[in-house]
This record gives C-alpha cells, structure tokens and sequence, in this order.
C-alpha cells in the first residue's frame, strides 16, 4: 500500500510540490494556532486549551497570529486544489476548467427518474437525444431485426446481431459534438467491401469478435464514449420479421417489408420462441416510465413488443407508459394511419395495457413541406381525439418538430414533453 502511495511522487506528476505546500502550510496554521490558545514555550507557543479563559486569550491575539491563520488556511486550500488539478489534467487534459461543471452535472443526472425507452431506427435516438439532458438512468432497449443496409451485410458475413441501430442509439447517448462521436457516424463511400459501412457498425462487429459477444462489446462501446444510461439489444437472439399483407402475400426481412407497399395485416418474428435479452425485462421492471418510440410501427416498434417476455413485462408493471406516434405516415407501413390506428396496430398485436398516454403532433407543417412529402405518399398523421379515447388512452398533444427541410421529431421538444408527463 505504502508502496503505491508512493508512486504518486514520481518526478513529472507534479504532486510533490504541493504536498510539501500542504506540509508547510499545517506547520503554519499550528504555530498560528498555538500563539491563539496558548503562550510561547521554548520558542513555540503551545499550551492547552482552557475553555475558562477562551474569549480573555482572544482578547489578547496579536496580528501576527492572525496573518499565520490565514496563510496557513490559504496555503492549504491552494495545495488541495492544484493537486486536483494536477492529476486530472492527466486523466483529462485540457478539461481541467469544465470537471467541477461536468460533476455537478453528473450528480444531478444520476438523481433523475428511471427511463426505459424501446424503439429502434432513427426515432430511438431522437428521444434518447432529448432525455439524456434530464437523466443519465436510461435504458435504451433496441430491435435486432434489421436486416438491410451496412446492419444486413454485417450480420450476414459474421453471423451477428445487426449493430447499425445499436450504434445509433450509443451515440445519441453521448456528447455528439466529441471527435469520437463523429466517427461512430462516418460512413464509408468508396470500395467495393467498405462502402454504405460506417465506422461504428465496423467497430461494433469487430469488438464483439475480440471480447466474445455483442453485449460485451456494447459496454466496452459506451464507455470509450461516456454515454450517458445503458444500450441493450432486446433479444440476442437471431430475429426475422415476416409480415402477411391484407393481398395475401407474406414477407420475409425487415427491409423487404416496407418495399412491398402493401397493408400489412399481421405481423411476427422468428423464431417464435425467443427469448428477451434478461436485462431488458429487468429495465422495464425497474423504471419509473417506459417510452415507446417513435420510429417505423411494424419495423421499429412492434419487433420489441413481439418479444416474449418484453410485452408481459410491460402488461404487468405499474409504470406510465408512453407511446410517441409519428408526425407523418410511412408509405408501405401506416399509409393513411391516424393516431388511433397505430395504437389498434399495437393492442392487435400485443393486446391491451402497455399504453397510458399517446403523444401525438399539432403543429401544422408548411404547405411546402407537405408537398414535397406529399410526393412520396406520406402525409400527416391524423389526431382523432374520440377515437383514442375509446382505445383507453390519454392523449397529450404538443408541438414536437421545428420547421426544417424534414418533418421529424425534435429532441428538446419532444424530451420537454415527455418530462412533464413524468414531473407532475
């Protein structure tokens, strides 16, 4: 023990200087302190405190043993505080300024509410984007159906979980302005066998080779990126979507489901018997308030749901339970959706119990965008108030979008909204 304490006297940690300010200073505040209680004794003044003649001996202090107090005081604060310093600028260099922020700011988000949020595509992340500035106990539960895209191909050629939303949801957890953030997003655009890869799905899948699984990887991942909460894949095992259409038809794979254009009547996974990743029912369990989505309904939403084991967790916990409904409708998913529908769509399912509160849009997009959307067959999603009523469920409305080049969900707006239905 003594032996590693020592190490912290190596030369170059400049530690040393400032525990022999902190020696020094001590030695002052007892001379300072002797000469206040007591009288000189072979050149030190020390004598016993006497309780009876305190505020007489006070009376008496000289200037000198002031100016020793408070040298000694400052000599003291001055040591502990650039040895602070010190050894955080070699665990966070050029960081020293923002640490007492940043604690500050890390206590009070680990005093905040419970979150467990399921989803997965782009809209996961735009919630998580949100929250994470109010709470760091969030639990983003994740889909591992994907099989489209840099996620397809990679689970294909390594036999693994999809990582591309996983990913997302990382650094949507993190502090997205970090260099490492940045790179977690590039994505390749050149070569035959990197290009439509990004970075972080490569890593991901890389990770999870050397560290055994992709769990472990995820972990390993959210720590090189500090993320605020915890990632978790809702099943580990291989999951496959297969859609029948009102037509007739039956799909099979996520990404050849939406391409189909047809209306989906019921959806399933495969295998039918899989099991729910144990920490995702244990984060369901646990939290103060479950979000669901927003995202894509039969490719984003319901693949989590369809779990076995996700859904009776949600059924039989007390919790509020949110679901967040899409401003706009998804050509070959919703296609001419209201609110009420997509809860239908979801009680259909899953049955009844695992919505409390729908959130829904009521902020008019401009005439421009809507055309532009319009040309793709998507439209807004119609908020028929009578209709979710009979359905069980409150509805909270609010303006959840700023006026851009896309119709999609803010992250501050949509967190704001969400945080009032938790702090009432």
């Amino acid at each position: 023990m003594i032996f590693k304490l020592n190490k912290w006297l190596y030369p170059g940690i400049r530690i040393k200087r400032w525990v022999l300010l902190l020696v020094l200073s001590l030695v002052v505040i007892v001379v300072g302190f002797s000469g206040v209680m007591g009288t000189k004794a072979g050149g030190i003044r020390i004598e016993a405190v006497n309780v009876d003649h305190f505020f007489y001996r006070l009376q008496r202090l000289k200037a000198i043993d002031y100016i020793l107090l408070a040298l000694g005081a400052g000599g003291i604060i001055l040591a502990f505080r650039r040895a602070y310093f010190s050894v955080l600028t070699i665990f966070a260099p050029n960081r020293e300024k923002e640490f007492i922020n940043l604690a500050y700011k890390q206590a009070k988000l680990k005093r905040g509410p419970k979150i467990a949020a399921i989803g997965g595509g782009t809209g996961l992340p735009n919630v998580l984007r949100g929250i994470k500035n109010y709470t760091s106990n969030i639990s983003a539960i994740v889909t591992v159906a994907d099989d489209g895209g840099s996620s397809g191909r990679l689970r294909k050629d390594y036999r693994m979980l999809p990582p591309g939303d996983i990913r997302n949801c990382i650094v949507a957890l993190s502090d997205e302005e970090a260099l490492l953030g940045r790179l977690f997003q590039y994505r390749f655009d050149r070569g035959k066998s990197l290009s439509g890869h990004s970075f972080g799905n490569i890593f991901l899948t890389a990770l999870s080779h050397v560290v055994g699984d992709l769990p472990k990887a995820i972990n390993e991942t959210s720590k090189v990126l500090a993320i605020q909460g915890k990632v978790m894949p809702v099943s580990l095992d291989n999951l496959r979507l297969k859609a029948k259409l009102k037509d007739g038809r039956v799909i099979k794979g996520e990404s050849k489901i939406t391409e189909a254009l047809g209306k989906i009547e019921r959806l399933s996974i495969e295998p039918a018997g899989c099991k729910p990743y144990p920490d995702a029912v244990k984060a369901i369990q646990e939290a103060d308030v479950v979000i669901i989505g927003p995202g894509s309904l039969y490719t984003s939403i319901l693949p989590n749901l369809l779990v076995p084991g996700i859904k009776e967790a949600l059924k039989n916990t007390k919790t509020l339970k949110i679901y967040i409904c899409n401003i706009m409708t998804q050509p070959g998913e919703t296609d001419n959706y209201s609110v009420s529908d997509h809860i239908d769509a979801i009680y259909g399912h899953v049955g009844k119990g695992v919505i409390d509160i729908v959130i829904a849009n009521n902020k008019q997009p401009s005439q421009s965008l809507l055309r532009r959307y319009a040309k793709e067959n998507s439209y807004p999603v119609k908020v028929d108030r009578e209709e979710i009523n009979k359905c069980g469920v409150a509805l909270v409305r609010g303006a959840l979008f700023n006026e851009d080049k896309y119709i999609r969900h803010s992250s501050e707006l949509l967190a704001k909204l969400v945080m009032k239905q938790i702090i009432v």
